[in-house]
């Protein structure tokens, strides 16, 4: 039998999800209707779902990492210095920048970011909502860091608290910071990045820092007259967690698959997401038309509601247990239980996806 080892994902799993119920908790008493029970449930469990795919395919990063910083590490660095984790934090941030600039700019890794922007509400659940396909090229851009000789653990720390920093800006109920704006990602700046009107699309990239987007050209102040309005502009009418995460890459490949020559063939997974081949009537992947209707979850059975919280609580504690486990667990093993957790989500997703529908129907 494995012996469990605690580390700080397993902590943070069941504090995050707290944060969710305190969230909704506070918008009840505040009279707002910032969550719906389908769109949360489903970003929690595509939160999950990612957790066991990454928890195996994100160590090629902290792998990668190690191997060019032992090797080309320019630098040593004091660990019980303040300016080593002040500059490392800045450089992450920095280079957080251009990861995210290029999950937005670039049809083949917006193909795993839309992920995160795929829900209709914005709120603390929408924050779990992580790709589980974005693994396999975010550590490139963090090869500087290694280069200089940034050491793992203050890599993987300042990785960490990024990350979490994220979190809580992912809410409606905080507002304008005032000053605070002038220099860190806010609620307020970050809820334009997430919307899908035309002043907001691809703007505010910054992890911690909002300084990047200004120095970049990249940033935009929330609108009063202009509400944010959040999604994707195709939305994706699915609670499918897998299909959340496969939806873009599918059209990807038949967008690709229509066109006559290889320059526009590799033009749909390295161009813009807006490209559109000369002539082509095949069009945007992305494009469409944003109306004013708001969208509307259907009521979802009561059976619908109970499993989608039963496969919440019991894919959290499987999660925990695997994660404290896994560094003991043969590699054929881990890419055995991370296959079987997202057969067991689409499995589960497609269920609520005809679920969905039904309701949508009456």
């Amino acid at each position: 039998m494995p012996e469990f080892v605690f580390s700080p994902t397993i902590v943070l799993i069941p504090l995050l999800i707290c944060l969710v119920v305190i969230e909704l908790g506070v918008s009840r008493l505040l009279g707002r209707s910032v969550y719906t029970f389908q769109d949360s449930i489903t970003s929690i469990n595509i939160g999950i779902m990612s957790q066991f795919v990454n928890a195996t395919g994100a160590v090629i990063s902290a792998f990668m990492y190690a191997i060019i910083q032992a090797k080309y590490g320019t630098f040593s660095w004091d660990l019980t210095s303040p300016f080593t984790w002040i500059f490392a934090l800045l450089l992450y941030d920095f280079m957080y920048y251009w990861v995210h600039r290029t999950g937005h700019e670039v049809n083949m890794f917006w193909a795993s970011h839309i992920t995160h922007h795929s829900s209709e509400q914005f709120n603390l659940s929408t924050a779990l909502r992580q790709a589980s396909t974005g693994f396999y090229f975010k550590w490139v851009f963090y090869m500087p860091l290694a280069i200089l000789g940034i050491p793992v653990q203050v890599f993987v720390i300042i990785g960490l608290i990024d990350l979490l920093y994220q979190v809580w800006v992912h809410t409606r109920l905080v507002g304008r910071l005032g000053w605070l704006e002038l220099f860190l990602v806010t609620p307020s700046n970050h809820r334009v990045h997430h919307g899908k009107n035309d002043y907001c699309i691809d703007k505010n990239y910054g992890g911690v820092f909002s300084v990047w987007d200004r120095l970049f050209g990249t940033y935009a102040d929330e609108r009063v007259d202009e509400p944010v309005r959040f999604g994707i502009k195709t939305p994706l009418n699915s609670w499918n967690p897998v299909w959340s995460n496969l939806h873009y890459w599918v059209g990807m490949f038949r967008k690709a698959g229509a066109q006559s020559n290889w320059r526009d063939k590799l033009m749909c997974f390295f161009g813009e997401p807006v490209w559109v081949p000369q002539g082509n009537p095949v069009g945007d992947i992305e494009k469409s038309v944003l109306t004013s209707e708001e969208t509307q979850e259907p009521d979802s059975p009561a059976l619908i509601r109970l499993s989608g919280l039963l496969m919440t609580v019991v894919s959290a504690g499987l999660l925990v247990l695997y994660l404290g486990s896994k560094q003991q667990l043969p590699a054929l093993v881990q890419i055995f239980i991370a296959s079987f957790a997202v057969l067991a989500f689409a499995s589960v997703g497609l269920l609520w996806s005809k679920s969905s529908r039904r309701g949508a129907a009456s």
